[in-house]
């Protein structure tokens, strides 16, 4: 059965990585992007069949409301999963007596409440599937958003306020998931492992492949057991 999904960050990285794996599947995709025409891999992935390109600056109120209505339109009968990827490591290496508000709120405003906005606007289009019918939403996390793991005073080389906009993603995840579970959502957080992107660097183990072949076998299995869970792209429980 063909499934729709709704992919932030989608113009490179394990964004991109995650549209590409969705539309050999044969699957319908909302690839949302600030700039998706900037993204030449991206365009040439567009059909306007399976997969749309989609604006979106998950920092502006406006372009969700505008990217809410678009989706709402070419899919008048909802929407089955949304992937709240979109992302910024801020500085690297700041540690807390080294970073600043605005480097704090700079990294929180994308990876903590544009997540919590985007998913607002986008849940209506979710619940049109019905409550008969499972609906999932995954937000992209981290290790390094897991405090029982934080042994690394420096976050293994990412400043402060990543990690810590990771950590409250996860609580936002679980807070969501205790909200919309009730729906027959399964809303869940996802460590990608460390991954060979701009961000990860070339000595990650990983493949951009690898991670999100696996975080889709996730996002596809899940059920209501992994309700507002955390878990890595292998299906390993993440320690909170």
């Amino acid at each position: 059965m063909v499934k729709t999904y709704i992919v932030t960050g989608a113009s490179r990285g394990l964004g991109f990585e995650f549209v590409k794996q969705i539309a050999a599947a044969g699957n319908v995709v909302f690839a949302c992007a600030r700039n998706p025409a900037a993204s030449k891999a991206l365009v040439d992935l567009v059909d306007n069949k399976k997969v749309f390109a989609v604006k979106l600056d998950t920092v502006s109120d406006e372009s969700i409301k505008a990217a809410a209505a678009e989706i709402d339109a070419k899919a008048p009968e909802g929407v089955d999963y949304l992937i709240n990827n979109a992302g910024i490591c801020g500085t690297m290496g700041l540690d807390f007596e080294a970073s600043t508000p605005e480097e704090l709120t700079n990294v929180f405003n994308t990876n903590l409440v544009a997540v919590n906005e985007v998913t607002k606007a986008f849940v209506p289009i979710l619940r049109k599937r019905g409550q008969d019918q499972v609906k999932k939403i995954l937000n992209m996390s981290s290790i390094l958003g897991s405090i029982g793991q934080m042994e690394d005073a420096d976050g293994w080389g990412f400043g402060v306020a990543y990690c810590v906009s990771k950590a409250a993603l996860n609580m936002l995840t679980k807070m969501t998931a205790n909200k919309l579970g009730k729906e027959n959502f399964v809303v869940f957080a996802s460590h990608p492992g460390w991954v060979s992107t701009d961000m990860g660097g070339d000595k990650a183990p990983t493949t951009p492949e690898q991670s999100i072949r696996g975080q889709l076998a996730n996002l596809e299995k899940f059920g209501k057991e992994e309700n507002g869970s955390y878990y890595d792209f292998e299906g390993n429980a993440m320690i909170w």
